[in-house]
């Protein structure tokens, strides 16, 4: 699928480029609740894309969803947009309708809860069990854009008969999506700013030091942004491809921001530009949901579970883009 093309995720880029300005983001982050932001995203029906038609939504499923999920990342939308559009497709395909308005977090055990400053219910699981439930985002901020360190949980809302991994899945996948679509930005920017910004007579882009930056950052981002797309084939969240997906957005999340910000330079990381808005929320979400580490070596239990006898086969059956 040609994102580009799809009429969906052209008018929800319509609908981000008229509410998600720098302006309200920054306004989020000091303070404000985001309700007003959400309202607007909510009544937009895109938060409810992958609850089926029958019951009110697009119907979408998963590769539908990864453009939206990434134009999230590439806004840099304060709100848990992506997570409560995700959880509300979990909930309503186990026949469990989500609460009217709601912002729903995925919370899975985690470092950190990616915006749990503003959502009132969490998908957790709960001894294995997935569940929805009230939630109060609590503990620091540690980077300013309205994450917690746990939710504190409430009333039980549901109780849904899925895989005791569900959540933890989807989380990693949503996470590995918004990365996807911040670096995406956050090349944009590099590529604008060395073509713009002038040294020594001519601009950033023309030194080659700069050029071969240029070229592994994109470098990094492409991977990231394949990875995660592969996280979206099927019509579950996969173990493997998911493992895939996070690891790779991790590894690249730190190449990708230090090279960002080098390109920048000191300007890159005021307060009054804006790729700091990215870079904080990249490693947000790298820290979000399990390392590296722990996703690579998931996929290495995987591959030494399969009994194939060549690692090719396994990445073609495991990781191909083209499911049967």
């Amino acid at each position: 699928m040609n994102d580009d093309d799809n009429f969906l995720v052209e008018a929800f880029r319509r609908q981000l480029v008229r509410l998600v300005t720098a302006e309200a983001i920054r306004a989020i982050e000091s303070g404000a609740s985001g309700s007003e932001l959400w309202r607007g995203l909510d009544e937009s029906g895109f938060a409810d894309a992958m609850v089926p038609e029958s019951s009110g939504g697009a119907g979408i499923g998963l590769a539908q969803a990864f453009p939206l999920i990434s134009l999230a990342g590439e806004f840099c939308v304060p709100v848990p947009f992506a997570e409560t559009m995700v959880a509300r497709g979990i909930l309503a395909g186990q026949g469990a309708g989500a609460p009217g308005g709601a912002m729903i977090v995925l919370a899975p055990p985690s470092t950190v809860i990616p915006g749990g400053r503003f959502a009132g219910h969490a998908l957790v699981d709960r001894a294995g069990v997935a569940t929805l439930v009230t939630a109060t985002g609590v503990g620091d901020d540690i980077f300013g854009n309205g994450g917690v360190t746990e939710m504190a949980e409430g009333d039980v809302v549901a109780v849904l008969a899925l895989d005791p991994e569900a959540v933890l899945l989807a989380a990693a996948a949503v996470a590995a999506g918004l990365m996807a679509g911040a670096m995406a930005r956050v090349l944009e920017m590099s590529l604008r700013y060395a073509g713009e910004r002038r040294q020594f007579g001519r601009s950033l882009g023309k030194f080659q030091a700069i050029q071969q930056q240029l070229a592994v950052l994109a470098e990094q981002v492409l991977s990231a942004q394949v990875a995660a797309r592969n996280a979206f084939v099927g019509t579950t969240f996969d173990p493997v491809r998911v493992a895939a997906a996070k690891c790779r957005a991790n590894e690249a999340a730190g190449m990708v921001c230090n090279i960002a910000h080098a390109i920048h330079g000191a300007i890159g990381v005021t307060a009054e530009f804006d790729l700091q808005l990215y870079t904080r929320r990249i490693k947000h979400w790298q820290l979000a949901f399990g390392s590296e580490s722990y996703w690579g070596a998931r996929i290495g239990r995987a591959r030494l579970a399969s009994e194939l006898a060549v690692t090719s086969d396994f990445l073609r059956l495991h990781l191909s883009a083209m499911v049967a």
